[in-house]
């Protein structure tokens, strides 16, 4: 088998019958290559953002919400989980906090001590399996809700 090269790859782009298109996008990997990729990232930060696992955080009983989680998850059949946010721009992108209790009616909450979900409220009330808020949070921390699934309660405290 020939060692790959980008005169290697070039060579075979023009010998074989593809679509100039097709051909075009491999000549610029092929140069790409050629010319050396540069990164500023470090690895510890690659790994970062392709570690899926901390994006998610379960809680059975009060607690705070780890900075930048994108997903909270609150579970208990009886006792209501109560989730603090200390501030809603760390959780920068899209957010979504459910009640994944298998029963119950505990008022779980998510209360965000800086920012709000739609401008006024900061706190949200699930009490029910499967109720959940999707949130978008800009920048700044202020949410724009995308959907409230069941009934989820907004206040402001």
């Amino acid at each position: 088998m020939t060692a790959f090269t980008t005169a290697n790859l070039k060579d075979r782009i023009m010998r074989d019958g593809l679509s100039q298109k097709l051909k075009k996008t491999l000549r610029d990997i092929a140069d790409s290559v050629e010319a050396g990729i540069d990164t500023t990232a470090s690895a510890a930060e690659i790994n970062n953002v392709a570690d899926v696992s901390a994006r998610v955080q379960e809680l059975t009983a009060t607690g705070t919400v780890t900075t930048g989680v994108q997903s909270v998850e609150l579970n208990h059949a009886t006792v209501a989980a109560a989730a603090t946010i200390a501030d809603s721009s760390n959780h920068e992108g899209l957010f979504i906090v459910k009640d994944t209790s298998a029963s119950g009616t505990a008022a779980h909450s998510l209360t965000l001590t800086s920012g709000t979900f739609d401008g006024t409220n900061n706190k949200a009330t699930m009490n029910a399996p499967n109720e959940a808020l999707v949130v978008y949070f800009d920048s700044a921390g202020n949410g724009t809700i995308v959907e409230n699934v069941g009934s989820v309660a907004l206040s402001s405290v």
